[in-house]
């Protein structure tokens, strides 16, 4: 993997929360919109056998598009997987040592400049882009021996 599939990996995931929350109210708006046609229910304790389905609930999901069904599907799958690869990459940068993850994720993570990076962490501009590169280069081989990661299919 190359050093601007790293970069473009780390962009990603400076944005993978809103894509999670995005995935997340998609699939309420669909679950509330056809799910939420229960309706009230007569709790008088008495039985209505009508050759009718037994519950409302029942009832409500029988009710719900085929397409819709399909659709909250792919997006709990996408969601879990923006999941797995959030972990992932969390897991790889953790596994950076303390000043080339302090580097990387102030740079790209926080969208720091080089000048506050260097005075937070005490060294010059110039080391701070040295590290930076080693970093990338060792978050390369990481990305690249990582199952999910080297998987998953990132947005260009």
């Amino acid at each position: 993997m190359d050093k601007q599939a790293v970069i473009s990996i780390l962009d990603f995931y400076k944005n993978i929360d809103d894509e999670i929350v995005l995935k997340k109210r998609a699939i309420a708006e669909l679950e509330a919109r056809y799910y939420s046609v229960i309706g009230s229910i007569n709790y008088d304790g008495m039985p209505k056998a009508k050759g009718q389905t037994s519950s409302p609930t029942e009832n409500a999901v029988l009710n719900v598009p085929e397409w819709a069904a399909k659709e909250m599907e792919i997006l709990q799958q996408e969601q879990k997987a923006l999941c797995q690869v959030k972990m992932a990459i969390r897991k790889e940068l953790n596994g950076l040592p303390y000043v080339q993850r302090t580097v990387v994720l102030l740079f790209y993570i926080e969208g720091r400049q080089w000048v506050h990076i260097a005075a937070q962490i005490h060294y010059s501009e110039r080391q701070c882009k040295n590290i930076r590169d080693y970093a990338l280069d060792k978050l390369s081989l990481r990305f690249a021996t990582n199952d999910v990661i080297a998987k998953y299919s990132f947005p260009k």
